[in-house]
């Protein structure tokens, strides 16, 4: 299994659960995946073998949501033995999924080993809360699950991104006309915290682009996502100069 990246199992989780009418985003508040349907959340979390960080990771998902799978590459043929029914013993006493995947096989086929109950105790309403506010603000579906070390398009950086595509046509814009035209509460937010160094305050209320900003619309990081919020802000902008 160790030629297999973590990433290699997302692909298959994603397909099996939007087979069954759930909406799956990627990375979202560090889950590998999740999965939303009707108000009911899956989170999955990928692993190329069983290991404790897996165990560690999926109990620490358990207060956002009691439908937390671990999913590993299925074992080669003959090798599920006293190891394999440890860890079924363990995750199942843990309350966690298991879900495994034939990374090994073509066909990529994904078989769900066990189900975690739904119990009666109320879950951490704070990350759930948070949790359920970065799945409704993205729009953009460009990131894999079981990545490390790589920028993830997360709805502030999705926010970000669309702000600095209106504010490289207008060139100048106050939050509040920033806000007005793209619907973003927190465009106010986004100028002046600059986590990205992409704007500048040019003078009272008034902000533009930065020498990071104009970087960043050269350079697209996230292509998809600029193309996107290029051509939402060229047709905000056209409606404003056609007034």
């Amino acid at each position: 299994m160790s030629d297999f990246k973590e990433s290699d199992l997302y692909e298959p989780i994603r397909s099996y659960f939007t087979s069954l009418g759930y909406d799956v985003q990627a990375e979202v508040k560090s889950c590998d995946l999740v999965a939303n349907k009707n108000g009911e959340t899956v989170i999955a979390e990928l692993k190329k073998s069983f290991c404790l960080k897996l165990v560690y990771q999926a109990l620490e998902r358990q207060s956002m949501t009691d439908l937390v799978f671990a999913v590993i590459p299925r074992p080669k043929k003959g090798a599920k033995g006293a190891q394999w029914n440890d860890m079924l013993r363990l995750m199942k006493k843990l309350n966690i999924g298991i879900m495994t995947v034939a990374l090994d096989s073509p066909l990529k086929t994904v078989e769900v080993v066990s189900v975690p109950h739904i119990s009666d105790d109320s879950k951490n309403s704070r990350k759930k809360n948070e949790l359920n506010r970065e799945l409704q603000s993205r729009n953009m579906r460009t990131t894999v699950g079981g990545v490390s070390r790589k920028k993830i398009l997360t709805a502030y950086r999705e926010k970000s991104i669309f702000v600095l595509c209106l504010l490289d046509i207008l060139k100048e814009a106050s939050p509040s006309e920033i806000s007005r035209l793209t619907g973003i509460e927190n465009a106010g937010y986004i100028l002046s915290r600059n986590h990205y160094g992409w704007f500048k305050k040019v003078s009272k209320g008034i902000y533009s682009l930065d020498a990071g900003g104009r970087e960043a619309i050269k350079n697209r990081e996230f292509p998809e996502a600029f193309e996107y919020y290029a051509k939402k802000a060229e047709d905000l902008a056209g409606n404003i100069f056609e007034a």
